[in-house]
């Protein structure tokens, strides 16, 4: 009775298809995705929470932000436009979690008062994305901004 028990547990796990392993794809269309929701004209406000854990934590402008405190501070911007480069993407993966790094030059139009601003910044930047369900979300975002330049344009 062991043994033929033994045996179906064996041939189950056998015959249980492992799990594809992620593939760089989809590490750099999910880090795509977020800087999509992130563009000023995105106008799903739930759009974030396709490519964010629940647990989200981000390192961003000298501060440690949760999920909701990243979504108010991204909020509380006046940016008119944004535009984002991302190159030079270093992606590894296993079957459940990847990791990548990438350069970002960021070009923004802001207005905090009755001045137009253009501002270019250089980040580099690292994410540690996990498979949640059928979808792969990031959980970790450390952003270093290395370069800054600004100039009124109004």
């Amino acid at each position: 009775m062991k043994i033929t028990a033994f045996l179906i547990i064996l041939l189950l796990a056998a015959c249980h298809p492992e799990q594809e392993k992620i593939t760089e794809t989809e590490v750099v269309s999910t880090i795509e995705g977020l800087f999509e929701a992130l563009d000023v004209e995105n106008t799903n406000p739930k759009l974030l929470d396709q490519y964010i854990t629940r647990d989200f934590v981000i390192y961003e402008d000298g501060q440690k932000m949760s999920r909701e405190e990243f979504k108010s501070f991204v909020s509380e911007t006046t940016i008119l436009k944004s535009d984002w480069e991302l190159t030079d993407f270093s992606v590894s993966t296993d079957h459940n979690s990847a990791h990548v790094r990438l350069l970002n030059l960021g070009e923004f139009i802001i207005q905090p008062d009755s001045v137009q601003i253009r501002i270019k910044l250089k980040w580099l930047e690292s994410a540690y994305l996990v498979r949640e369900r059928d979808s792969l979300k990031i959980k970790f975002y450390f952003s270093d901004n290395i370069g800054r330049e600004s100039e009124t344009i109004k």
